[in-house]
C-alpha cells in the first residue's frame, strides 16, 4: 500500500498547474452542491461545509499555501453568505470559521517547519557533498604529493648511492661511465638522450664524449655533431658557464638557426666547473616539448656538482700517485718506486727464464760542470739525460734517476749483447748533444755500467749493486765508456 502511495504522490508531482487547479476545484464542487442541498431543504449545514476542508487541503499539497489563503477566504465569504441568508445562529457560523482557520494554521505551520527541515536537509547534504569533494581533492592532492616525494626521494638517494661509488673511483673512464648511466637511470625522460664531455683542462679541447639513450649503449656514435664543442648548445654552456633549460627549443630565439634535422625540443644543460675553470658539461635531450622542468634542471647542477668534484679527486689521487713515483725534474721513476719494479722483474724472469740486464748511469764530472755553469745549467743536462734514455728504450723497460746525476735503466727480456749495443747507443747520443751556456757550446759524457741477471741474484739491491760495480769500473778506465760486469762479480 505504501508503494501504491509513492507512486500516487510522484504522479501528483508530476501534474502542471492547470491540472493542479482541474482538481482542486473537482474537489471543492460536491461541497458546494451539499451545502446548497443543506440550505434548501433544511439539513445540517455544517456537514455541507465542513466538505469544504477536502479542497482546502488538496490546495494545500497541489497549489501551495498562498493559493489556500485566496481559496479559504471565497469560502469564507461565501459560508457567511450562506449562513446568514438562511438565518443560521451565529456559533455555526463561528465553529466553521474556526474550523477553517484552524485548518489553514495547522497546514501553514506543517509546511513552513517541513520546507525548513527541506532546506536544512539539502544544505546539510549540499555541505556533506562538498566535504566529501573537499577529502577527494585532498586525497588526491595528498597522493600527487606523495608520488613527487618518493620520486625526490629515489632522486637523491641514486644521487647519494653515486656519490659513496665515485668516493672509490679513481679512473676518468670508470667516473665518466658512473655518472651518465646514473644520471639516464635517475631521469628516465621518454625518448630521452644523455651525453657527456670532458675536456683537456691544459688546452681546453674535447678529450672524451659519451652518449647514452634507450636505444643505444655507452658509445658515441649517435648523432655524433651533438657532442662537439661547436654545437649550439654546448658553445652557449660553454660560453656562459652557467645551466641551459629549454621547454620548446622551436620557440627559444637564442637558437634559431639550428637546422630541423638537428634540433631538439627540450634540453637541460649544467657545466662541470672546477672552480672558475670548465672542465666538461653535461646535457640531456628529448624530442618532445616540455620534457624537462625546474627541479630537473637543480637536480642535474647536483650530479655537475658532484662529477666535478670527483674528477677533482681522481686528478689528484693521480698526481698524488705521479709524485710517488715521478721524479719532479726529470719525469723518471723514483728510487724506491723503481726497486719495487725490478724486484717484480727478476721474479718473473727467474720463473720464466727470460733474460734482464741493468744498466747504471752517471754523468761525468758532473759536479764540476754544475760548479761551473750553475745549478739551472746542470738540471737542464739532467733533464736531458733522461729524455735521451727515455728514448732510447722500449715502453716495457723502466727508466729510474737513481740519484743526484745517476740513473738506471732496466731492460725487459734483453740479453747482455742487446743491453751492451743499447748502452753504446746512449753514450753516443749524450756525446753528440750540445749544451749551449751563454753562446757558448758545452758538452757532457756518461759511463754506464751494464749487468745481467742469473740465478745468483735473489733482491733487486744486489743486482742493481753489481751493475753500479761496473759503472765504477767504467770511471776508472777513463769514463764516457760502457762496461759489462764481470763473471765473479755476479757472485760477490
Amino acid at each position: 500500500m505504501l508503494k501504491k502511495l509513492l507512486q500516487t504522490y510522484e504522479n501528483l508531482e508530476n501534474l502542471n498547474q492547470y491540472q493542479r487547479w482541474v482538481i482542486v476545484a473537482g474537489s471543492a464542487f460536491p461541497a458546494m452542491v451539499a451545502s446548497y442541498a443543506a440550505l434548501q431543504n433544511d439539513w445540517d449545514v455544517l456537514v455541507g461545509l465542513f466538505m469544504f476542508y477536502v479542497p482546502v487541503v488538496l490546495s494545500v499539497v497541489l497549489l501551495g499555501m498562498v493559493e489556500t489563503a485566496i481559496l479559504s477566504g471565497i469560502l469564507a465569504v461565501i459560508a457567511m453568505i450562506n449562513l446568514l441568508s438562511v438565518g443560521q445562529p451565529v456559533w455555526t457560523l463561528g465553529l466553521f470559521l474556526a474550523g477553517l482557520g484552524l485548518n489553514y494554521y495547522l497546514w501553514f505551520t506543517w509546511t513552513e517547519t517541513s520546507g525548513i527541515k527541506a532546506f536544512q536537509l539539502k544544505k546539510t547534504f549540499e555541505e556533506f557533498e562538498l566535504s566529501i569533494t573537499d577529502l577527494r581533492l585532498a586525497h588526491e592532492k595528498t597522493e600527487l604529493s606523495y608520488q613527487a616525494n618518493q620520486i625526490k626521494i629515489q632522486r637523491y638517494t641514486a644521487l647519494n648511492e653515486l656519490a659513496r661509488s665515485l668516493a672509490l673511483t679513481f679512473k676518468t673512464q670508470d667516473v665518466v661511465k658512473l655518472l651518465i648511466e646514473t644520471i639516464s637511470k635517475t631521469f628516465m625522460v621518454p625518448g630521452g638522450v644523455y651525453s657527456l664531455l670532458l675536456f683537456d683542462s691544459s688546452v681546453g679541447k674535447e678529450m672524451h664524449a659519451v652518449r647514452y639513450s634507450v636505444d643505444t649503449e655507452m658509445e658515441v656514435r649517435l648523432n655524433r655533431e651533438r657532442l662537439h664543442t661547436d654545437n649550439p648548445f654546448n658553445a652557449w654552456v660553454m660560453a656562459q658557464k652557467k645551466p641551459l633549460v629549454i621547454n620548446d627549443a622551436s620557440s627559444d630565439f637564442r637558437f634559431q638557426n639550428i637546422p630541423e634535422e638537428s634540433r631538439v625540443q627540450s634540453l637541460v644543460a649544467g657545466p662541470l666547473m672546477g672552480g672558475h675553470e670548465l672542465l666538461g658539461l653535461i646535457r640531456m635531450e628529448s624530442s618532445a616539448t616540455n620534457a624537462f622542468r625546474q627541479e630537473d634542471a637543480r637536480l642535474l647542477s647536483n650530479f655537475c656538482d658532484l662529477g666535478t668534484v670527483s674528477l677533482e679527486h681522481v686528478a689528484l689521487y693521480h698526481q698524488t700517485i705521479e709524485l710517488a713515483t715521478i721524479d719532479g725534474l726529470t719525469g723518471l721513476y723514483v728510487v724506491r718506486y723503481y726497486k719495487d719494479r725490478v724486484r717484480d722483474e727478476i721474479f718473473r724472469a727467474l720463473e720464466h727464464k727470460f733474460s734482464l740486464c741493468v744498466m747504471m748511469i752517471d754523468v761525468d764530472h758532473f759536479k764540476k760542470y754544475n760548479d761551473s755553469y750553475g745549478h739551472l745549467i746542470g738540471d737542464k743536462v739532467l733533464k736531458l739525460v733522461a729524455q735521451i734514455l727515455k728514448d732510447s728504450v722500449r715502453v716495457v723497460d723502466l727508466v729510474s734517476r737513481y740519484g743526484g746525476e745517476e740513473f738506471s735503466v732496466l731492460l725487459v727480456k734483453t740479453p747482455m749483447d742487446g743491453a751492451l749495443q743499447v748502452a753504446e747507443r746512449i753514450r753516443q747520443k749524450v756525446v753528440e748533444q750540445t749544451i749551449d751556456v751563454a753562446g757558448k757550446k758545452t758538452s757532457v759524457t756518461v759511463s754506464i755500467g751494464v749487468a745481467e741477471l742469473n740465478p745468483g741474484f735473489k733482491d733487486a739491491e744486489s743486482f742493481i749493486d753489481v751493475a753500479d760495480h761496473a759503472l765504477y769500473q767504467a770511471k776508472e778506465e777513463g769514463r764516457n765508456r760502457v762496461c759489462m760486469a764481470k763473471p765473479e762479480q755476479h757472485h760477490e
